[in-house]
Protein backbone atom coordinates (compact mmCIF):
# COMPACT_ATOMS: atom_id res chain seq x y z
CA UNK A 1 0.00 0.00 0.00
CA UNK A 2 0.86 3.25 -0.84
CA UNK A 3 1.24 5.86 2.24
CA UNK A 4 3.40 8.71 0.39
CA UNK A 5 3.08 10.52 -2.93
CA UNK A 6 6.24 12.57 -3.49
CA UNK A 7 5.13 15.52 -5.76
CA UNK A 8 6.56 18.63 -7.57
CA UNK A 9 4.17 21.53 -8.31
CA UNK A 10 4.95 23.91 -11.73
CA UNK A 11 5.96 21.66 -14.78
CA UNK A 12 6.11 24.77 -17.15
CA UNK A 13 6.35 27.29 -15.68
CA UNK A 14 10.46 27.68 -16.16
CA UNK A 15 13.24 26.16 -18.11
CA UNK A 16 14.90 25.70 -14.68
CA UNK A 17 11.95 24.37 -12.65
CA UNK A 18 10.89 22.00 -15.32
CA UNK A 19 14.19 20.44 -16.03
CA UNK A 20 14.52 19.27 -12.76
CA UNK A 21 11.27 18.21 -12.68
CA UNK A 22 11.89 15.52 -15.43
CA UNK A 23 15.10 14.80 -14.10
CA UNK A 24 13.89 13.67 -10.85
CA UNK A 25 11.18 11.63 -12.60
CA UNK A 26 14.01 10.13 -14.51
CA UNK A 27 15.37 9.06 -11.19
CA UNK A 28 12.55 7.80 -10.18
CA UNK A 29 12.17 10.08 -7.66
CA UNK A 30 8.24 11.77 -8.18
CA UNK A 31 5.41 10.36 -7.73
CA UNK A 32 3.03 12.77 -9.34
CA UNK A 33 3.74 16.54 -10.80
CA UNK A 34 1.33 19.35 -11.78
CA UNK A 35 1.66 21.09 -14.94
CA UNK A 36 0.97 24.58 -15.68
CA UNK A 37 -0.70 25.34 -19.24
CA UNK A 38 -0.49 28.74 -19.79
CA UNK A 39 2.81 29.63 -19.80
CA UNK A 40 5.29 30.22 -22.80
CA UNK A 41 6.95 26.91 -22.75
CA UNK A 42 4.06 24.62 -21.71
CA UNK A 43 3.73 22.66 -25.62
CA UNK A 44 7.48 22.48 -25.33
CA UNK A 45 8.01 20.53 -21.93
CA UNK A 46 4.56 18.83 -23.04
CA UNK A 47 6.53 17.77 -26.03
CA UNK A 48 9.57 16.91 -23.86
CA UNK A 49 7.39 14.96 -21.57
CA UNK A 50 6.24 12.24 -23.64
CA UNK A 51 9.82 11.87 -25.39
CA UNK A 52 11.34 11.54 -21.89
CA UNK A 53 8.58 9.15 -20.73
CA UNK A 54 9.54 6.28 -23.26
CA UNK A 55 12.44 5.93 -21.02
CA UNK A 56 11.06 6.21 -17.75
CA UNK A 57 10.50 2.82 -15.60
CA UNK A 58 6.94 4.56 -14.68
CA UNK A 59 5.33 7.84 -15.54
CA UNK A 60 4.00 10.10 -12.89
CA UNK A 61 0.57 11.25 -12.33
CA UNK A 62 -0.29 14.08 -13.79
CA UNK A 63 -2.68 17.16 -12.35
CA UNK A 64 -3.53 19.95 -13.76
CA UNK A 65 -2.15 23.26 -12.03
CA UNK A 66 -4.86 25.72 -12.22
CA UNK A 67 -2.98 29.15 -12.62
CA UNK A 68 -4.76 32.24 -12.40
CA UNK A 69 -1.71 34.76 -10.96
CA UNK A 70 0.88 35.11 -14.12
CA UNK A 71 1.27 34.24 -17.68
CA UNK A 72 -1.11 33.79 -20.64
CA UNK A 73 -4.97 34.07 -20.09
CA UNK A 74 -6.50 30.92 -21.99
CA UNK A 75 -9.60 32.39 -21.72
CA UNK A 76 -8.73 35.75 -23.32
CA UNK A 77 -10.15 39.19 -21.88
CA UNK A 78 -13.21 39.31 -23.00
CA UNK A 79 -14.49 36.31 -21.39
CA UNK A 80 -12.16 37.10 -18.10
CA UNK A 81 -11.69 41.11 -18.22
CA UNK A 82 -11.50 40.95 -13.99
CA UNK A 83 -8.58 38.47 -14.04
CA UNK A 84 -6.57 39.87 -17.07
CA UNK A 85 -4.48 42.80 -17.74
CA UNK A 86 -5.28 45.14 -21.49
CA UNK A 87 -2.53 42.47 -22.76
CA UNK A 88 -4.27 39.48 -22.42
CA UNK A 89 -2.28 38.11 -19.28
CA UNK A 90 -3.48 36.91 -15.74
CA UNK A 91 -2.77 39.71 -13.09
CA UNK A 92 -4.98 39.01 -10.21
CA UNK A 93 -3.50 37.80 -6.77
CA UNK A 94 -4.01 34.85 -3.75
CA UNK A 95 -5.51 38.37 -2.17
CA UNK A 96 -8.00 39.55 -4.45
CA UNK A 97 -9.62 36.07 -4.97
CA UNK A 98 -9.37 36.08 -1.18
CA UNK A 99 -12.02 39.17 -1.08
CA UNK A 100 -14.01 37.97 -4.10
CA UNK A 101 -14.94 34.75 -2.13
CA UNK A 102 -16.25 36.95 0.21
CA UNK A 103 -17.67 39.72 -1.53
CA UNK A 104 -21.31 39.18 -2.45
CA UNK A 105 -22.18 42.08 -5.16
CA UNK A 106 -18.31 40.18 -7.43
CA UNK A 107 -18.56 36.31 -6.39
CA UNK A 108 -20.75 35.34 -9.28
CA UNK A 109 -19.57 37.59 -12.13
CA UNK A 110 -15.71 36.53 -10.57
CA UNK A 111 -16.72 32.90 -10.93
CA UNK A 112 -17.73 32.96 -14.33
CA UNK A 113 -14.61 33.95 -15.22
CA UNK A 114 -12.82 31.62 -13.82
CA UNK A 115 -15.39 28.79 -14.75
CA UNK A 116 -14.03 30.18 -18.24
CA UNK A 117 -10.41 30.36 -17.46
CA UNK A 118 -10.28 26.58 -15.78
CA UNK A 119 -12.25 24.83 -18.72
CA UNK A 120 -9.62 27.05 -21.34
CA UNK A 121 -6.86 25.56 -18.99
CA UNK A 122 -8.27 22.15 -18.71
CA UNK A 123 -8.99 22.01 -22.49
CA UNK A 124 -5.64 22.45 -23.13
CA UNK A 125 -3.95 20.53 -20.76
CA UNK A 126 -6.32 17.42 -22.61
CA UNK A 127 -4.96 18.64 -25.66
CA UNK A 128 -1.38 18.34 -25.08
CA UNK A 129 -1.52 14.97 -22.84
CA UNK A 130 -4.73 13.32 -23.99
CA UNK A 131 -8.15 12.89 -22.59
CA UNK A 132 -6.85 8.94 -21.70
CA UNK A 133 -6.76 9.30 -17.81
CA UNK A 134 -9.40 11.01 -14.51
CA UNK A 135 -8.33 14.62 -14.42
CA UNK A 136 -6.53 16.06 -11.50
CA UNK A 137 -6.85 19.47 -10.15
CA UNK A 138 -4.49 21.76 -8.20
CA UNK A 139 -3.53 25.57 -8.18
CA UNK A 140 -0.51 27.58 -8.56
CA UNK A 141 -0.17 29.07 -5.14
CA UNK A 142 -3.05 27.49 -4.29
CA UNK A 143 -5.42 29.16 -5.29
CA UNK A 144 -7.88 26.05 -5.68
CA UNK A 145 -8.13 26.52 -2.11
CA UNK A 146 -10.22 29.57 -1.80
CA UNK A 147 -14.73 29.05 -2.37
CA UNK A 148 -14.66 31.26 -5.33
CA UNK A 149 -12.27 28.99 -7.31
CA UNK A 150 -13.57 25.87 -6.21
CA UNK A 151 -16.94 26.05 -6.18
CA UNK A 152 -16.21 27.61 -9.78
CA UNK A 153 -13.95 24.72 -10.44
CA UNK A 154 -17.13 22.27 -9.53
CA UNK A 155 -19.13 23.77 -11.60
CA UNK A 156 -17.13 23.23 -14.63
CA UNK A 157 -16.69 20.08 -13.82
CA UNK A 158 -19.64 19.20 -13.88
CA UNK A 159 -20.55 21.45 -16.76
CA UNK A 160 -18.15 19.63 -18.92
CA UNK A 161 -18.32 16.30 -17.81
CA UNK A 162 -14.71 15.77 -16.95
CA UNK A 163 -13.93 12.45 -15.47
CA UNK A 164 -12.10 13.71 -11.91
CA UNK A 165 -10.05 11.49 -9.91
CA UNK A 166 -8.71 14.47 -7.23
CA UNK A 167 -8.55 17.96 -6.17
CA UNK A 168 -5.66 18.67 -4.11
CA UNK A 169 -6.89 19.97 -0.41
CA UNK A 170 -3.96 21.42 1.24
CA UNK A 171 -4.06 20.58 4.67
CA UNK A 172 -0.47 20.62 6.66
CA UNK A 173 -1.02 19.40 10.30
CA UNK A 174 0.87 21.59 12.54
CA UNK A 175 2.08 19.37 15.71
CA UNK A 176 4.82 17.35 13.84
CA UNK A 177 6.34 20.99 12.78
CA UNK A 178 5.98 21.50 16.66
CA UNK A 179 8.08 18.80 17.72
CA UNK A 180 10.94 19.39 15.69
CA UNK A 181 12.20 22.12 17.93
CA UNK A 182 15.55 22.34 16.73
CA UNK A 183 13.73 23.89 13.17
CA UNK A 184 11.08 26.19 14.94
CA UNK A 185 14.05 29.39 13.80
CA UNK A 186 14.17 28.23 10.51
CA UNK A 187 10.50 28.67 9.88
CA UNK A 188 9.46 31.80 8.07
CA UNK A 189 6.80 33.91 9.36
CA UNK A 190 4.90 34.15 6.68
CA UNK A 191 4.83 30.58 6.05
CA UNK A 192 3.40 29.86 9.43
CA UNK A 193 0.33 32.30 8.69
CA UNK A 194 -0.01 30.48 5.28
CA UNK A 195 -0.33 27.40 6.99
CA UNK A 196 -2.57 28.40 9.39
CA UNK A 197 -5.14 30.01 6.69
CA UNK A 198 -4.95 27.25 4.56
CA UNK A 199 -6.04 24.91 6.97
CA UNK A 200 -8.58 27.35 7.67
CA UNK A 201 -9.97 27.32 4.56
CA UNK A 202 -9.61 23.56 4.16
CA UNK A 203 -12.19 22.44 6.49
CA UNK A 204 -14.88 23.74 4.60
CA UNK A 205 -13.53 22.80 1.49
CA UNK A 206 -12.87 19.19 2.14
CA UNK A 207 -16.49 18.82 3.24
CA UNK A 208 -17.48 20.44 -0.25
CA UNK A 209 -15.07 18.01 -2.70
CA UNK A 210 -16.20 15.04 -0.86
CA UNK A 211 -19.71 15.59 -2.09
CA UNK A 212 -18.49 16.03 -5.43
CA UNK A 213 -15.26 13.76 -5.87
CA UNK A 214 -16.65 10.83 -3.29
CA UNK A 215 -14.19 8.64 -4.20
CA UNK A 216 -11.51 10.86 -3.12
CA UNK A 217 -9.48 10.25 0.21
CA UNK A 218 -8.59 12.87 2.18
CA UNK A 219 -5.31 13.40 2.85
CA UNK A 220 -2.58 15.79 4.53
CA UNK A 221 0.01 17.96 1.83
CA UNK A 222 3.42 18.53 3.72
CA UNK A 223 5.38 20.87 2.63
CA UNK A 224 3.83 24.59 2.67
CA UNK A 225 5.83 25.20 6.22
CA UNK A 226 9.04 24.48 4.11
CA UNK A 227 8.10 26.29 1.01
CA UNK A 228 11.63 27.96 -0.26
CA UNK A 229 13.19 26.04 2.75
CA UNK A 230 13.02 22.66 2.10
CA UNK A 231 16.40 20.57 2.33
CA UNK A 232 17.64 17.21 3.44
CA UNK A 233 18.02 18.57 6.95
CA UNK A 234 14.76 19.48 7.09
CA UNK A 235 13.14 16.39 6.12
CA UNK A 236 15.79 14.11 7.58
CA UNK A 237 14.50 15.63 11.20
CA UNK A 238 10.96 15.56 10.36
CA UNK A 239 10.75 12.60 8.18
CA UNK A 240 9.85 9.98 11.58
CA UNK A 241 7.26 12.02 12.54
CA UNK A 242 5.72 12.37 8.87
CA UNK A 243 6.28 8.60 8.38
CA UNK A 244 4.30 7.52 11.60
CA UNK A 245 1.61 9.62 10.91
CA UNK A 246 0.69 8.62 7.36
CA UNK A 247 1.26 4.75 9.10
CA UNK A 248 -0.97 5.52 11.55
CA UNK A 249 -4.02 6.76 9.03
CA UNK A 250 -3.64 3.96 6.59
CA UNK A 251 -4.01 0.58 7.72
CA UNK A 252 -4.93 -2.41 6.61
CA UNK A 253 -7.44 -5.38 7.80
CA UNK A 254 -6.33 -8.99 8.35
CA UNK A 255 -7.40 -9.48 3.94
CA UNK A 256 -4.97 -6.35 3.75
CA UNK A 257 -7.80 -4.45 2.44
CA UNK A 258 -6.97 -0.48 3.40
CA UNK A 259 -8.99 1.23 5.79
CA UNK A 260 -8.73 4.33 7.43
CA UNK A 261 -8.75 5.21 11.22
CA UNK A 262 -8.39 8.93 11.03
CA UNK A 263 -10.38 10.92 8.50
CA UNK A 264 -7.36 11.97 6.68
CA UNK A 265 -6.33 8.53 4.72
CA UNK A 266 -2.86 9.14 2.05
CA UNK A 267 0.00 11.52 2.87
CA UNK A 268 1.10 13.27 0.14
CA UNK A 269 4.82 14.92 0.36
CA UNK A 270 4.53 17.80 -1.59
CA UNK A 271 8.18 19.97 -3.06
CA UNK A 272 7.94 22.74 -5.24
CA UNK A 273 10.96 23.91 -7.43
CA UNK A 274 12.50 27.10 -6.35
CA UNK A 275 13.56 29.57 -8.86
CA UNK A 276 16.15 31.57 -7.00
CA UNK A 277 19.51 31.14 -5.69
CA UNK A 278 19.80 28.44 -2.65
CA UNK A 279 21.09 30.29 0.25
CA UNK A 280 21.99 28.49 3.49
CA UNK A 281 18.02 28.24 4.97
CA UNK A 282 16.63 29.06 1.64
CA UNK A 283 17.32 26.11 -0.60
CA UNK A 284 15.83 24.75 -3.89
CA UNK A 285 13.92 21.46 -2.76
CA UNK A 286 15.88 19.65 -5.62
CA UNK A 287 19.22 19.99 -3.13
CA UNK A 288 17.29 17.10 -1.32
CA UNK A 289 19.04 14.00 -2.85
CA UNK A 290 16.67 11.27 -4.86
CA UNK A 291 18.96 8.92 -3.83
CA UNK A 292 18.03 9.75 -0.51
CA UNK A 293 14.22 10.29 -1.40
CA UNK A 294 14.45 6.96 -2.47
CA UNK A 295 16.73 5.31 -0.22
CA UNK A 296 16.18 2.12 1.78
CA UNK A 297 16.58 4.12 4.69
CA UNK A 298 13.49 5.51 4.10
CA UNK A 299 11.45 2.85 3.96
CA UNK A 300 8.50 4.39 1.73
CA UNK A 301 5.89 2.06 0.83
CA UNK A 302 5.51 3.82 -2.58
CA UNK A 303 3.93 2.37 -5.49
Amino acid sequence: MRYWDIHADDYGLSLGASEDILKCIAKNALDSISVLTNMPDCGKYAERFKEESKKWKKEPLLSVHLNFVEGRSMAGKKRAPHLTDDEGLLRTSWGKLFFWSFCPWKYHEIKKELKWEIKAQTDEFIRYYGDNRPLRFDGHQHTQMLPVVYHALLEAIREEGYSVEYIRVTKEPVLPFLKGVSLWKTYRPVNCVKNLLLNLLALRMERTVAGAVPEQKPMFLWGVLFSGCMDEERVRKLLPVMKRKATFTNKSDANDRPYNISPNGIDSFFIQPSTFTPLPLISSPFEIPVSFLRSSKTSWPLR
